[in-house]
């Protein structure tokens, strides 16, 4: 299928706590005024990458658990929001365990016409604080491609970017964009952290990396706001608006086969 015009923009939400109906409602005023603001792109066209469980913030003591099929009243709505606008939405939440065990930190992205184009469950929990993600969430076992307007889509989430093996299967899976949506808590030398290892992503696994983070402050971290979409050369495209992906820096970047010339393993002797 030949790639079709597609235009992604990170959105770095101040969530609000444990609080959905407002998350939704920050979603749906965000949505609505960036397309007002630039008409001239076709909401069809256009794919919105909101942060980390983007219905809750970054709930680690007993978050609520959302069902993505049949889909609950929740994440229902954010489907009709895709619909209603006819544009593509990546919104994270946890969701509900089909055992009933621990919930999943989930991404999904919604389709114009709001069905579920994609779904990952983040592989990598964070290990720190006082309620640790890793103790209230299961985490993920691979991860996800799937087809977007003829571009190869695969997802990450947060703490998933110090983990480079995902990346690399993605680059092997001939992935053409990786969307990375993140609750990326601040702190000393946590910006250039972030910046740095998504933008690596891109060099290395030649592919478009767009990085979303919140922006504000929970009951215990804060966060930078940070948004990027970054091209397979590692140049950060992102001045605020839709970003057009073009199909033309995919093939200049892959002259240089790296993707299909790597060994499976790197014995190292000491």
């Amino acid at each position: 299928m030949a790639r079709l015009p597609l235009f992604v923009e990170p959105v770095p939400l101040d969530l609000a706590y444990n609080d959905s109906p407002a998350n939704l409602k920050a979603v749906e005023s965000a949505v609505a005024g960036r397309l007002a603001a630039r008409p001239d792109v076709p909401s069809e066209e256009r794919l919105f990458l909101f942060p980390e469980l983007t219905l809750t913030a970054f709930v680690t003591r007993d978050p609520p658990a959302f069902r993505l099929a049949p889909a609950d009243e929740t994440v229902g709505a954010v489907a009709a929001l895709a619909k209603r606008f006819k544009t593509g939405l990546a919104v994270g939440f946890p969701e509900r365990a089909a055992d009933g065990g621990k919930p999943l930190n989930a991404l999904a992205v919604f389709a114009p016409d709001g069905a579920v184009a994609g779904v990952y469950r983040k592989n990598h929990l964070f290990t720190l604080g006082n309620a640790p993600e890793s103790e209230a969430y299961a985490a993920g076992d691979g991860g996800v491609l799937f087809d977007y307007r003829g571009w190869r889509v695969g997802l990450a989430v947060c703490f998933d970017v110090r983990f480079s093996a995902l990346f690399h299967a993605y680059a092997k899976a001939e992935a053409d964009l990786i969307l990375v949506s993140s609750c990326w808590v601040g702190g000393p030398h946590k910006t250039e952290q972030y910046r740095t290892l998504t933008s690596a992503h891109a060099i290395l696994t030649q592919a478009y990396v767009a990085a979303v983070n919140r922006a504000g402050r929970d009951p215990v971290w804060e966060y930078d706001g940070s948004a990027y979409v970054f091209s397979p050369f590692g140049a950060d495209l992102h001045q605020g608006g839709p970003v057009r992906l073009e199909e033309s820096q995919l093939e200049a970047c892959r002259k240089l086969a790296v993707r299909v010339a790597d060994r499976p393993a790197y014995p190292v002797r000491s």
